[in-house]
């Protein structure tokens, strides 16, 4: 994703569990185009405000139904 990012030149970030926030925060903060990253992570980033919706035009989920049947209901 990161060199598609670099072809298209667009900012890429990858968000997931395990990483820092605040390396997260400061990330997400400088702007981004595309955000991959784990359910868990992303809806932690949305709920602390450091990802922002406003703008968003497109969510993709692999996996939906594993997510359903762990919890992400909401």
């Amino acid at each position: 994703m990161i060199c598609l990012g670099e072809f298209l030149k667009l900012n890429v970030y990858c968000c997931t569990g395990g990483t820092s926030i605040q390396i997260d925060k400061k990330n997400l903060k400088e702007g981004v185009q595309i955000v991959v990253g784990t359910p868990g992570r992303v809806c932690d980033m949305m709920k602390r405000g450091f990802l922002k919706t406003e703008h968003l035009k497109m969510m993709v989920f692999d996996e939906a139904d594993e997510m359903l049947s762990r919890g992400f209901e909401e």
